[in-house]
């Protein structure tokens, strides 16, 4: 373990947090070659979802999906259908193509939640293949001033087939009228 020494007083409430000196998983190197990618998995699959995701829906570069745990209204995953890691690694008009697919996607959710502010996630620890988690916020959510954990037990929300249904078709006929 790794002691983490903080200099700025801000960081108070931090100080003596102990992180792990190594995250890198066994099957890191496979998955950064795209050798053993579960999200190109997901992405050449025929299956609409996985235990995460439902697919929405194919945009320029990249293929969008509704979280299950809509913890927060409209948590969306956009993933690159070509599997690179990093944003630099796309060609310049690639990369244009994921940003417009990134900011066309994110216009639409605050349109349709009427969300007060919009929050992307580009973080790749776990799965080394290019997404982003597009995150609709709220000034009534319940981290105000900081990042939402999707991953705190007890604060999943989980809709319906039928609640799912609807705000995929919901979001897919907006993203049709934004690309008409």
């Amino acid at each position: 373990m790794v002691k983490v020494l903080f200099i700025n007083s801000a960081d108070e409430k931090l100080k003596g947090h102990q992180m792990a000196g190594n995250w890198k998983s066994e099957s890191w190197d496979s998955s950064i070659s795209g050798e053993l990618c579960s999200v190109c998995d997901l992405i050449r699959s025929d299956a609409k979802e996985d235990e995460h995701l439902i697919q929405i829906g194919d945009l320029t570069l990249s293929r969008l999906f509704l979280a299950k745990n809509q913890f927060v209204k409209g948590y969306c995953v956009l993933i690159c259908r070509r599997h690179v890691i990093e944003p630099n690694e796309l060609s310049k008009q690639e990369r244009a193509n994921y940003f417009d697919d990134v900011a066309l996607t994110a216009q639409v959710l605050q349109k349709i939640f009427t969300a007060d502010k919009m929050n992307y996630n580009m973080l790749g620890n776990v799965s080394p293949h290019l997404h982003t988690h597009i995150l609709p916020r709220y000034f009534t959510d319940s981290a105000p001033n900081r990042p939402i954990d999707p991953a705190l037990k007890g604060h999943e929300i989980f809709l319906t087939a039928g609640e799912y249904k609807q705000r995929i078709n919901l979001i897919a006929e907006q993203i049709r009228k934004f690309l008409i």
